[in-house]
């Protein structure tokens, strides 16, 4: 766990954290950096940026957000999964020593991304089934968001025994789902004890 009590957060960089406007965030980052590096500089390059067309900006992290649940489904192909696993911890910074400063932005960015996520999750499709055709309810949208989150976390975390490592990921999901709709912590600390004592099983 993090503490961010100490992080220095002026209001041009809450701004920053707050907006989820890819492009918008690039203009206030430029404003608040100029051409001088910093380490939320690299966090935007290695979250946006094509290499091959550095001029388009496409959410890596949002995709892993989408991705990385599925992963927690498969039955099989275990060490593929894994590796799989250990490469988005590398591009979320996650095995590099950093600083207290560098880790509380890196939770801030890890928020932002999950908020961004989050903000899908109130559109009509989202949770629907029969192909789109059975709206989900306010309900069942919650609990989807639920699962979905513990998903691509804690449970992936567990599963792999990889809790250390994806600590501040973990955090900083919970700490936005809450933040989302604080009802939604009972509900994700009820799903950890279900999924918990389903791995204690196998």
């Amino acid at each position: 766990m993090i503490d961010i009590k100490e992080f220095a957060m002026n209001e041009e960089l809450k701004t920053y954290y707050d907006e989820l406007d890819p492009q918008k965030r690039k203009e206030i980052l430029d404003r608040m950096d100029g051409d001088k590096p910093s380490f939320r500089r690299q966090m935007f390059k290695q979250r946006y940026v094509f290499l091959r067309k550095p001029e388009r900006l496409a959410d890596n992290w949002l995709f892993k957000c989408v991705y990385l649940p599925g992963l927690l489904k498969r039955r099989f192909l275990k060490k593929a999964t894994l590796r799989e696993i250990n490469l988005t911890i590398n591009e979320m910074f996650l095995n590099e020593e950093l600083t207290h400063e560098e880790r509380c932005e890196l939770y801030f960015e890890m928020r932002n991304t999950v908020r961004r996520y989050l903000s899908t999750c109130r559109s009509p499709r989202y949770a629907s089934s029969f192909f789109g055709f059975k709206k989900a309810t306010v309900d069942e949208k919650k609990e989807r968001a639920v699962e979905d989150i513990y998903r691509m976390s804690l449970g992936i975390a567990k599963a792999y025994h990889l809790e250390e490592k994806m600590s501040l990921w973990c955090q900083a999901c919970r700490d936005e789902l809450i933040a989302f709709d604080g009802s939604c912590g009972p509900l994700f600390d009820d799903y950890d004890e279900r999924f918990t004592r389903k791995c204690l099983k196998k």
